[in-house]
């Protein structure tokens, strides 16, 4: 006898294949990752603005259009690759988007007891990085082997103000400050570990002409790193007295300020840039670092 499909049949056939339809395919974000990372070696030669703009633009256009549902569908490996993913495009952007994307992530891989070190480390540098210093404690106090934090004093900083977190002498411990820039300086981008960056303030402290004029001048200036390490800037100013080293803040609050490559150097007057010199090769740049000082009137 041939079978007879009532309405009713139809409409619940409709009906069934709408919530399937609707249900989260699981996902291997394999190649999505792989072709980010193919983007990412691509771009090294390119500026610091375009090697971001590629970056992250690349990752929205594998990665942006996954909702949360989709998320809950991944298998442990596809958002383990999307964690990895998130974290290319932090340290070239700066933006909060893709920790809050690595968080999504992290958050589901927790909830499934997958978390390990590494994403303990990755999520609490990037927090750190970005100067959420309330959601990496909250990671190093469940994990300690995620990082360490140490003593912040926070003071009231005008909103969108350039601001450093400044060594307090004798303490695991950084106070946050407004940085001057009305009157004539000379902000040098740089990193204690950095050769060029130690080179350059050896060189500079022994020439008679620069050496003074910066110990007056000059403030050595950590980029947004994700580390927030004491003992190593202590380390870098006694080698290099009488210069003073801090972290910034955040650098977009630091104007004309376009390269956070170490060394570079901004000569500031009255408050914006007038002179920029970037790196340090063998002999230094002394005559660069001349024209600059008398920019600023030195």
């Amino acid at each position: 006898m041939p079978m007879i499909v009532t309405r009713h049949g139809w409409l619940f056939a409709f009906v069934l294949g709408g919530a399937f339809a609707s249900t989260p395919v699981p996902r291997d974000l394999q190649a999505d990752y792989d072709a980010l990372v193919a983007v990412q070696t691509r771009a090294v030669d390119r500026s610091e603005v375009e090697r971001g703009a590629t970056i992250a633009a690349t990752y929205r256009e594998r990665f942006g259009a996954l909702t949360a549902s989709d998320l809950d569908a991944l298998p442990d490996a596809s958002l383990d690759l999307l964690f990895r993913a998130a974290e290319i495009p932090v340290g070239y952007t700066l933006d909060p988007y893709y920790a809050e994307q690595m968080s999504a992530a992290y958050e589901r891989l927790a909830a499934r007891s997958r978390v390990e070190p590494r994403h303990r480390r990755s999520m609490f540098e990037a927090w750190v990085m970005l100067r959420r210093f309330d959601a990496a404690r909250r990671i190093a106090e469940a994990s300690p082997d995620a990082g360490h934090l140490p003593l912040l004093r926070e003071t009231a900083v005008p909103s969108g103000a350039p601001a450093l977190w400044a060594l307090d002498d004798g303490a695991d411990a950084l106070t946050q400050r407004a940085a001057d820039l009305t009157q004539p300086r000379i902000v040098v981008v740089s990193h204690p570990l950095c050769g060029f960056s130690q080179n350059a303030a050896r060189q500079i402290a022994a020439d008679p002409e620069l050496g003074p004029r910066f110990a007056v001048r000059s403030l050595w200036l950590l980029p947004q790193t994700a580390t927030l390490d004491v003992d190593q800037v202590r380390a870098w100013q006694a080698a290099h007295q009488p210069y003073r080293m801090a972290y910034v803040d955040l650098q977009r609050n630091w104007p004309g300020m376009d390269e956070w490559g170490t060394p570079t150097f901004y000569f500031f007057k009255d408050g914006r840039v007038v002179h920029k010199v970037v790196g340090w090769p063998a002999q230094g740049r002394k005559a660069d670092l001349l024209e600059g000082l008398a920019r600023i009137g030195d």
